[in-house]
């Protein structure tokens, strides 16, 4: 299997009911194929990945 590469691509969900039903906030951004988790408590620990392939399918619009 030499030359053999493996593609990798994430999705944000949209909110299931219980998440709906708490109010939850979505802590998910995406610029492309990087995908940056926010952490609220402490904005500068915030933390970046490349994938391959980034799918928006939340319902906010804000990403």
């Amino acid at each position: 299997m030499s030359g053999a590469s493996v593609k990798v691509a994430v999705r944000v969900r949209p909110f299931n009911s219980r998440e709906m039903g708490k109010d939850s906030k979505c802590i998910i951004q995406m610029s492309g194929n990087t995908t940056t988790i926010l952490n609220p408590k402490q904005p500068k620990e915030n933390k970046s990945f490349n994938f391959d392939y980034s799918y928006w399918s939340h319902t906010s619009v804000s990403h």
